[in-house]
């Protein structure tokens, strides 16, 4: 999904959770949660083009699918069953139940726009395919940026 999505996406969920809660600690949590995944981009986008950043040819890199090879850090299931038990663990923390909400809006909705398997999303199953793009998201899968 475009960034501008998540944040609008991330918005309403936000704007949602601070009418039930009246916290702006679990409406902040989610919030920069749902945002601030896609800093593994940066991370993958660096790596391939030998730190040189180009904010132009960021985005075209990622919405093009222009990627040779990509670790997406962040963006894995067991990053989310991981916050899930933290926000059990931890009672509920409305910090840590807002981060998990963020989180999990984050990666549910790219997995539904990104058209691609399950397994994409798990950081183990990509280590194993060797992060390579080809393999992790075909082309030519309806995606439209």
């Amino acid at each position: 999904m475009k960034l501008e999505h998540h944040i609008a996406i991330s918005t309403i969920f936000s704007g949602i959770l601070y009418t039930i809660f009246k916290s702006w600690g679990i409406t902040i949590a989610s919030f920069c949660s749902g945002i601030f995944i896609d800093i593994d981009h940066i991370f993958d986008y660096l790596n391939e083009h030998h730190l040189r950043f180009n904010l132009n040819n960021f985005f075209s890199f990622f919405y093009k699918e222009n990627h040779r090879s990509i670790t997406l850090v962040f963006h894995a299931w067991e990053w989310l069953f991981c916050i899930g038990l933290a926000t059990v663990l931890t009672d509920y923390n409305l910090y840590v139940t807002g981060i998990f909400i963020g989180y999990g809006q984050h990666i549910v909705l790219d997995y539904i726009y990104s058209k691609t398997t399950f397994s994409t999303y798990s950081l183990i199953w990509r280590w194993h395919k060797k992060f390579d793009s080809q393999v992790l998201f075909p082309r030519n899968r309806g995606y439209n940026p």
